[in-house]
């Protein structure tokens, strides 16, 4: 079976491919580069560099005929999201409508779309089901549910089978520490570097951390399995100050804190309930948070020269 994996030279793009080359799938990718690293392709997955947007992508897709797409490319940072509202729907939506219409082309079995948790907002109900209210509070959320209502369109018009993933607050090796990173990306190079941590307002909002290698295999599930929308989750919030302290422990650092005015619109409280996956897909998070930041600790401090 050939899979081709969109954005696999990224973050959870590329934990993917491994875990997709080690179930013995031929893996092709496609990615611009702009935020991931061609050395994280592993062999023998096929790399085209090549940006989702480009009218040669659906030529591309004919030719290598995958029986699965998994479409993680995009653009990901939510602040820039609200900077450059342009930019960011036409990589998260013309981007990826530029993939839907190779398909109507395609013999595909299914089409998996990696969509966000953000698209709750700060929910009412935690842990947060898949039939929870949408509060889009970002132009990034509001793109990634709007591709979800084009599959939606897809699968009506030209019978595209496809499923939607909506992981959590994903972590792990190879995750981007600049600004945009994730919380526990920046924690682990500021811990590593200089002891000094910035937590953004009082440290007591909190996030479904789950751990990258588990997102891979709910993704594989979802793509075999699965059919509808799946949280890939923990349902369990923890919060930042929670996090540092752990993060410290592992390190075996104590953490300098200094505290920062809280983000506009910060989300107060986030989980997500992993029920519908565990019941359908039968996956659930192998890793638990202690040993996830021991891995992801290990990777930055090898990384970092540390």
């Amino acid at each position: 079976m050939k899979v081709l994996v969109t954005g696999g030279a990224g973050f959870i793009g590329s934990h993917l491919v491994e875990a997709l080359l080690r179930a013995h799938y031929q893996v092709f990718v496609i990615d611009d580069l702009s935020s991931g690293k061609r050395s994280q392709v592993p062999a023998p997955a096929l790399f085209y560099k090549l940006d989702i947007r480009s009218p040669k992508l659906q030529q591309l897709l004919v030719r290598l005929k995958p029986d699965y797409i998994c479409h993680l490319a995009a653009q990901k940072s939510v602040a820039r999201s609200h900077q450059d509202v342009a930019f960011d729907a036409s990589v998260n939506i013309v981007g990826s409508i530029n993939i839907l219409e190779a398909i109507k082309n395609l013999e595909l079995k299914k089409f998996l779309f990696v969509s966000t948790g953000a698209v709750y907002g700060d929910p009412r109900e935690i842990p947060t089901p898949e039939t929870s209210e949408f509060q889009l509070t970002s132009p990034y959320a509001l793109s990634k549910h709007t591709l979800e209502n084009y599959l939606n369109y897809f699968s009506r018009e030209y019978g595209v089978a496809n499923v939607v993933v909506r992981p959590a607050n994903v972590y792990g090796p190879r995750q981007v520490h600049d600004a945009e990173g994730g919380v526990v990306a920046q924690f682990s190079r500021n811990l590593l570097t200089s002891g000094t941590v910035t937590i953004e307002g009082k440290g007591d909002q909190t996030r479904d951390f789950i751990y990258v290698g588990d997102v891979a295999a709910g993704i594989i599930a979802a793509m075999v399995k699965g059919s509808g929308v799946y949280n890939l989750s923990t349902a369990r919030d923890v919060s930042i100050r929670e996090l540092l302290v752990e993060m410290g422990k592992v390190a075996n650092i104590i953490p300098q804190v200094n505290y920062a005015p809280p983000r506009p619109a910060d989300i107060k409280r986030s989980a997500l309930s992993p029920r519908r996956a565990e019941r359908e897909l039968d996956w659930k998070p192998q890793v638990p948070l202690v040993d996830g930041l021991g891995l992801t600790i290990r990777w930055f401090k090898d990384n970092l020269k540390v």
